[in-house]
C-alpha cells in the first residue's frame, strides 16, 4: 500500500510541472485476481489482488515518416506494482516495461485502444526449497513481464482522459530457473491520464500524396542467430545453452505489417547432456539428438524501427526431449535503420519460445534483413 501511495504522490508532483507537447502521464489503480491456470500449482490463492501503475507516454503525430504509416501510436514506459494477497507464498510483483498503444477506434473524445507491454519484473517471494516450497509458479526473483491491456478512453476535459480497461499480466523466467509455471494476473484497471499540452486534430502532420511512400513490394530476407540458457528439471541446477538460428523470406502486406516464412534450427544443450549420460543412447549421434529443425510462418508488426513478431513453427525432427510437434515464438526486434525504407537493415532481437503455452527459453541475438 505504501508503494501505491508513493506512486500517486509522485504523479501529482509531476503533473504540476509543464510537460513537452504530446507527453502524457497516466496513473492507474488495478484490482483483480491471480489465476490458478494449472492443476499442479500448490500455492494457496487469495480472493483478490490489487496494485497501481504509473505510465509516461508520448503521442506520435507525424514528425517522422513512420508515424502516419503506423497509425500514430503512443510509446510509453511504465512502472507497476501488484500485491498478490498472499504475502507468505507469492509476495508482490513489481515491473518496469516499455509499452506501445494503438487505437482501434478514435474520435474527438473517445478511443478504443489496445496496449502491449514487455519488460522486467521482480517477484518478491519466489520458490525456495526450504523457506517457500509451495510457490511452484516462479523460481527466480527476476522475471519477464508481459502486459496486455484493452480499454476505452473518455476525454472529459481538455487535459484529462479517464481510461477503464481490462489488463492481463504475466510473470515468468522462461525456464532459466525452475519452477516456471508462471504467474498470471487478470485485473480491472482504472486510469486517469493528465495531458498538459495535448495533441489536437490540427496538430497532426499529414503527408501529401507526393510524399507518401507506396507499399514495399520487394521480398526481403532475414537471418537471425541467438543464444539462450535454461535449467533442466531441477531448481538451481546447471544451466545449459540453447543455440538458435533461422532464415526467412518476408513480404509487406500493408505498410506496417508483413508475413514471413522460413526455416529454423535449435541446439538444446540439456538434451545433449541427457543423452551423453544415459546409457540407452550408445551408438547414436548425440549432437543430432540435441538438434531441432522446423518450418515456420510468422507475422511481423512494424512500428517504426521496432517490430513485434508472432511465429508458429512445425517440427521436421522428432528427437529426444522435443516437447511437441509445433512451437510458438514471440520476438521483439529493434532495427538500426528502418527496414521499410532500407534494403539492408541490421537488428537486435529478444525472443521467447514456448510449447503448449509453457515457455522453454529466452534468447538474445543479432540479425540482418537484406
Amino acid at each position: 500500500m505504501r508503494f501505491v501511495i508513493l506512486l500517486l504522490i509522485f504523479a501529482v508532483n509531476v503533473c504540476a510541472q509543464q510537460l513537452p507537447k504530446g507527453m502524457y502521464l497516466e496513473s492507474s489503480f488495478l484490482f483483480g485476481q491471480a489465476i490458478k491456470h494449472r492443476s499442479t500449482i500448490t500455492m494457496d490463492f487469495p480472493g483478490f489482488s490489487y496494485g497501481s501503475e504509473l505510465n509516461f507516454e508520448m503521442q506520435t503525430y507525424g514528425l517522422k515518416h513512420w508515424h502516419e504509416r503506423c497509425g500514430f501510436p503512443r510509446w510509453g514506459i511504465a512502472v507497476s506494482y501488484h500485491h498478490s494477497g498472499n504475502d507468505a507464498q507469492m509476495g508482490s510483483c513489481i515491473a518496469v516495461f516499455p509499452n506501445i498503444t494503438v487505437d482501434f477506434v478514435r474520435s474527438k473524445n473517445f478511443r478504443l485502444f489496445g496496449r502491449l507491454g514487455l519488460g522486467l519484473g521482480i517477484v518478491t517471494r519466489p520458490f525456495n526449497r526450504q523457506t517457500n516450497p509451495f510457490n511452484n509458479m516462479v523460481g527466480s526473483y527476476l522475471n519477464n513481464n508481459t502486459s496486455l491491456r484493452l480499454g476505452v478512453a473518455w476525454r472529459f476535459h481538455r487535459n484529462f482522459e479517464l481510461r477503464p480497461s481490462a489488463t492481463f499480466t504475466h510473470f515468468s523466467n522462461a525456464a532459466t530457473s525452475l519452477p516456471n509455471l508462471g504467474i498470471n494476473i487478470l485485473t480491472f484497471q482504472l486510469g486517469l491520464c493528465y495531458m498538459y499540452n495535448p495533441i489536437e486534430k490540427d496538430n497532426y502532420v499529414i503527408l501529401s500524396k507526393e510524399e507518401i511512400v507506396g507499399r514495399n513490394k520487394r521480398i526481403q530476407f532475414s537471418y537471425v542467430a541467438s543464444l539462450g540458457f535454461r535449467d533442466s528439471e531441477t531448481n538451481n541446477g546447471p544451466k545449459y545453452p540453447v543455440w538458435h538460428t533461422s532464415l526467412d523470406a518476408g513480404l509487406f502486406i500493408t505498410k506496417s505489417n508483413r508475413i514471413k516464412a522460413g526455416i529454423e534450427y535449435d541446439y538444446i544443450g540439456s538434451s545433449y547432456a541427457f543423452t551423453k549420460h544415459n546409457g540407452g543412447y550408445v551408438g547414436q549421434d548425440l549432437h543430432w539428438q540435441a538438434s531441432r529443425i522446423s518450418l515456420f510462418i510468422a507475422d511481423e508488426m512494424m512500428i517504426g524501427r521496432f517490430a513485434l513478431l508472432a511465429q508458429i513453427g512445425f517440427y521436421l525432427t522428432q528427437n529426444i526431449g522435443q516437447p511437441w510437434f509445433m512451437s510458438v515464438r514471440l520476438s521483439g526486434r529493434y532495427y538500426f535503420v528502418d527496414p521499410y525504407l532500407n534494403i539492408v537493415a541490421p537488428f537486435v532481437t529478444v525472443t521467447m519460445k514456448s510449447h503448449k503455452i509453457i515457455a522453454e527459453y529466452f534468447s538474445i541475438g543479432f540479425g540482418m534483413s537484406f
